[in-house]
């Protein structure tokens, strides 16, 4: 069976409202959403990331600003934090990551997607015609949903974009994916074969391992339904849940070192 190292590298953090991590509560308190990629070592040493970080802070500080203030900025020095120093410091030269898993098609998971000229890029069909042709436009806002990349996968890039089905088993050895919407239309999970079992990647639709572990669904979500079969899957599948916005992934998994 093919299985997978799995490395959490943290790039930003930024502090958030009680109600966007947890629907309809916290309403008092400000917490802490770290931002993370992942690098997926698989045993013959190919590279593939899952999502790949923000291009440009100072590009997309402006929307998160507008939406909760200056408290809510983005932490992230350019000049030490950026993707590429922090891949070169993994010993990773972007030309030689095989894939992008991307989760969804928010600023901070797909940005830097012009930084893997060999890769193939993985993204939900269901997501991508959403994104592409929405039920309505304030759905995706211009910047958090970079118009330049999504430019880029459809055309440049086209031939290296893989757009998977609702249900993919096992669309590459030992990693699988469904979708799960919630946070975005574009939300797909990733499961992920490992030493120690499976690992879930599920997305923004649970940012929290707090948000599985007491049934609470994320409160800044498109479709709270949605949010709810996530936690009941993910529940279902058990393993090693890598929760993308959670500080206490680097107390579980000290170093970023999950699998």
């Amino acid at each position: 069976m093919t299985t997978y190292s799995i490395k959490a590298i943290k790039y930003c953090e930024q502090s958030v409202p009680g109600p966007q991590m947890f629907f309809m509560s916290r309403w008092d308190e400000w917490m802490q959403a770290d931002f993370f990629f992942f690098i997926l070592r698989r045993d013959d040493g190919q590279v593939l990331l899952v999502d790949c970080g923000v291009r440009d802070v100072d590009e997309i500080q402006p929307v998160v600003v507008a939406g909760g203030g200056q408290r809510a900025r983005f932490r992230m020095d350019m000049s030490s934090q950026n993707i590429p120093l922090l891949l070169h410091r993994e010993g990773i030269d972007p030309k030689d990551v095989a894939y992008v898993l991307l989760s969804h098609l928010h600023y901070d998971h797909c940005s830097n997607a012009r930084l893997f000229p060999n890769a193939r890029f993985v993204v939900s069909r269901t997501g991508w015609h959403l994104t592409l042709d929405p039920p309505h436009p304030a759905l995706v806002p211009d910047i958090l949903f970079p118009r330049d990349i999504i430019a880029y996968l459809a055309g440049e890039a086209r031939d290296r974009l893989i757009l998977l089905d609702d249900e993919a088993p096992e669309f590459l050895p030992g990693i699988g994916a469904f979708y799960v919407g919630g946070h975005s239309m574009c939300c797909q999970a990733f499961t992920v074969q490992t030493r120690q079992g499976l690992a879930v990647f599920p997305s923004d639709t649970i940012f929290y391992y707090a948000n599985l572990e007491q049934n609470h669904p994320i409160g800044l979500a498109v479709d709270i339904k949605q949010c709810w079969q996530a936690l009941d899957r993910v529940r279902k599948l058990g393993g090693l849940v890598v929760p993308p916005h959670d500080p206490e992934l680097l107390v579980r998994h000290p170093g970023g070192h999950i699998a």
